[in-house]
Order: structure tokens, then C-alpha cells, then sequence
């Protein structure tokens, strides 16, 4: 058991807004340094924070002999710094997608076998889809026929967002893997393994701006469809999107021979047995708002973040090697794998694809 967890954190963007506040908040915990592209913005983020040291090379970070590394950068350069960091003895965070290879994840997963490892899917951490997935293992719905996943969130100011990585395909950028993941992992933490998938990516903003002004090609999708057929027979289909406007949805609904559960935007659960009105379904605790920790308008992605790091803290202090509801690296190699037949399938015009199932 140690006294106060040692935090290095890798990439300074989403740490500075989100994973900062939430670490102050909970405690038990000393981030000691944090590493940034652009070297002046780590240290004024080190300054605000009282970090000790900030760099632009995160191998440095590794030589502070941190209790636990956050690897928060664009998803090509995941899979070098969490192999260094599990290869340093820390317990790893990885933020999702967790990589951008499917060979890379592989490898990742075999090494932080016995070790405490997680991906970041936050979302795990809701009480609400936590009373979802008791109550379909309670058989609520019966046998589970079909589930819809939707994260269309209209976004103002998307067309006029400059060039990134996230505009780059080949760096892992694209909404399929910065929400899509989230549904897809829903999905897999419920119900179980996906078997194949068929999917439609679209980018209807296709030219960007950088930061000099050069306008560029965007590679990356900002609209994604994907068809899912899980191992225990039942079709999920998910959409996600940040392009479109006038659209706003958030919700995830299951209907099975016996009933229909729906989430809508992580804060409401309603239920009914078929033949029956659809019902607000109690859960005994709700999850609080990102502002309680610190964490100012970033809704329920960022408000979770409390909660998981909370115990993800606990159980690196007392040594475990694993976290419940958490997940592992094996989850991330799985959803990784998806996200690759659905490009895969998208390229081929919507072809199924088999996905390899876990052993």
C-alpha cells in the first residue's frame, strides 16, 4: 500500500482539462509530471497545477519511477509510450481507442498480463448503465434481439475546426474512434462478443484549415454506421456523428423477447415488459456533474472520469492487478479489432466482415 500514488501523464490537452480537476478532487494521488508536444504549454499547465516537472519528451517522466502513467496523446502514439510504461513497472491508463493497430494492441495485452491495465471507456462507471446491464443479465428483456446505439451531437462550430490529428485517419483520428469506441464497448460489456460487422463511414467536411492557414485534406471520418452481429445471435447497429446539424442523440436502447430497456444521455433509464408503458427505472445513485470536479461543461464523458479514477487510484495504491468494471486491455484489443473490420468494411462498400473472437 502506498501513501500517495505517483501520477505521470502523457499528452496535456484532455489532462489539462479534465483528468487534472478530477485527480486534484479525489486525492491520494501526486501527479509528478506530465509531458506535452508543445513543451511551454506542459509547463504552464505544471505551473497551474504544481506538477514538479514538464517536458516534451515523456521518456523523462518514466525516469520519476511513477506508481501509474495516463497516456492521453493522439492514438498512433499509444502504443510506444504504454509498451515503455508497462515495461517501467507503472500501471497503465490508456485513453481509447487504445491503439491503432490491431498488431500493436495484441502485443500490448499479452504484455500487461498480471498487471493493472485499463483503457479509458469511462462510461463503464455510470450507475445507470451499470442498473442497464444488471437488470438485461436479470432477464428484464428476455433474450436480447437487437440493441441501437446513438451519439449524434450537433456541434456548432465543427465545420470551422482547424486541421489535427483527429482530421488524420492514419493517426486514428475520426469519430468512429473517439465515440464510436464508447458505443461499441457499451455494447460488448453488456451483451457479449461481436462476431462481424458491417459498416458506412462517411466525411462530409473534407478540407481543413492548419495552423499556418494551409487548407488540407481530411482523411478521417465524422459520420459513422456500423452493423454488428454479436456471438449470442442478437444485431446491434450504432451511429455516430459530429457533422450534422440539428441532430442531437444520445441514447442506447435493447428489446428482447420479454421487454425494452432505453438510456437516454446517461441520466435516464426507462423500462417496460412488452404491452406496457415505457417507465422511469430508480437507480440508487446518480452520477454527479463534471462541475463537482472542478471540471467545467464537459457532460458526462468528463463527469464519469471522477468516479473511474477515483478507484483506478485506490487500486494502484493497494497494489491490485486488476479493477473491477474497468476496461482491460483484452477489452480494448476487442474493440480495437471492430473498429478495424468496420473501416475494412466500409472501404468494400458495407461487405461483412468476421471479427476474431476472444479465446
Amino acid at each position: 500500500m502506498v501513501d500517495s500514488v505517483r501520477i505521470a501523464i502523457f499528452g496535456n490537452s484532455h489532462a489539462e482539462g479534465v483528468q487534472l480537476p478530477a485527480l486534484a478532487h479525489i486525492g491520494g494521488n501526486e501527479v509528478v509530471g506530465i509531458a506535452g508536444l508543445d513543451a511551454a504549454k506542459a509547463e504552464a499547465t505544471a505551473r497551474r497545477w504544481g506538477i514538479q516537472h514538464a517536458t516534451c519528451d515523456w521518456r523523462e517522466l518514466l525516469d520519476l519511477l511513477p506508481d501509474l502513467v495516463m497516456v492521453t496523446t493522439p492514438v498512433d502514439l499509444h502504443a510506444e509510450m504504454v509498451r515503455a510504461s508497462l515495461r517501467s513497472g507503472a500501471a497503465v491508463l490508456c485513453e481509447k481507442p487504445f491503439t491503432h493497430d490491431v498488431r500493436d494492441a495484441e502485443e500490448l495485452t499479452e504484455l500487461a498480463v498480471g498487471r493493472l491495465a485499463a483503457v479509458d471507456f469511462q462510461l463503464r462507471f455510470n450507475p445507470h448503465r451499470r442498473k442497464m446491464r444488471e437488470l438485461c443479465r436479470e432477464g428484464f428483456v428476455g433474450e436480447v434481439r437487437h440493441v441501437r446505439a446513438d451519439l449524434l451531437l450537433d456541434t456548432p462550430n465543427f465545420v470551422d475546426r482547424p486541421f489535427t490529428w483527429w482530421s488524420q485517419a492514419e493517426r486514428g483520428g475520426g469519430v468512429l474512434g473517439a465515440t464510436g469506441s464508447h458505443m461499441i464497448d457499451g455494447i460488448q460489456w453488456m451483451f457479449g462478443p461481436i462476431a462481424a460487422v458491417s459498416a458506412r463511414l462517411e466525411t462530409f467536411v473534407k478540407r481543413r484549415r492548419d495552423a499556418e492557414g494551409v487548407e488540407r485534406d481530411v482523411t478521417s471520418d465524422d459520420f459513422a454506421e456500423v452493423w454488428l452481429d454479436l456471438e449470442n445471435g442478437a444485431r446491434a447497429t450504432v451511429t455516430v456523428s459530429l457533422a450534422l446539424r440539428g441532430v442531437s442523440r444520445w441514447s442506447m436502447e435493447v428489446s428482447g423477447t420479454e421487454g425494452t430497456l432505453r438510456l437516454e444521455r446517461e441520466r435516464q433509464l426507462l423500462g417496460c415488459r412488452h404491452g406496457d408503458a415505457m417507465n422511469p427505472i430508480p437507480v440508487e445513485e446518480d452520477w454527479l456533474p463534471p462541475e463537482h470536479y472542478g471540471i467545467q461543461g464537459r457532460g458526462p464523458f468528463a463527469a464519469m472520469n471522477g468516479p473511474f479514477l477515483s478507484k483506478l487510484v485506490e487500486a494502484v495504491a493497494r497494489g491490485d492487478s486488476e479493477l473491477p468494471r474497468a476496461a482491460t486491455f483484452e477489452d480494448g484489443l476487442a474493440n480495437v479489432r471492430i473498429l478495424q473490420a468496420a473501416r475494412e468494411s466500409s472501404r468494400a462498400d458495407g461487405t461483412r466482415i468476421s471479427v476474431r473472437l476472444p479465446t
